[in-house]
């Protein structure tokens, strides 16, 4: 069972990572997100060394800044298609509060040297429709 979708991870890699830069520059505009941290998009202070160690796919991860802590819990309560999970790299889109989450044991000044925030939300995007994942955003907003 370890192998069970080996065969297919290279297509699968390649459609989350397309999506993943799709959706990004699509919340870009969105009013209620301060900001979207994903090194392929251009201004990301990390797009050069990205691009020359992964190439066109950096990956199928990327946060996005809320107003607050808040602001973050109300919307992942109030996700329909995008599930809340810790698991990256599903076929499947996932969120998750880092700060309360996989940081939730550090103090709020350790998080702080991690430069973990309390206003940020971690997605993996799986195979859904970038249409599709960012209605589901949206209207969570």
């Amino acid at each position: 069972m370890q192998t069970l979708g080996l065969e297919t991870m290279e297509l699968r890699y390649e459609r989350q990572a397309k999506s993943c830069l799709e959706l990004a520059r699509l919340l870009q505009g969105v009013a209620k997100i301060e900001s979207v941290n994903y090194t392929a998009l251009p201004e990301n202070p990390f797009y050069q060394i990205s691009q020359k160690q992964f190439g066109a796919y950096v990956g199928a991860m990327f946060t996005l800044n809320l107003s607050g802590k808040e602001a973050c819990f109300a919307f992942l309560n109030r996700l329909q298609l995008i599930k809340r999970a810790t698991n990256l790299f599903d076929n499947k889109t996932l969120a998750i509060h880092p700060a309360s989450t996989i940081y939730g044991n550090f103090t709020a000044g350790q998080r702080a040297e991690m430069n973990v925030s309390d206003k940020t939300i971690h997605i993996s995007v799986g195979l859904e429709s970038v249409s599709d994942l960012y209605q589901d955003i949206v209207q969570a907003l």
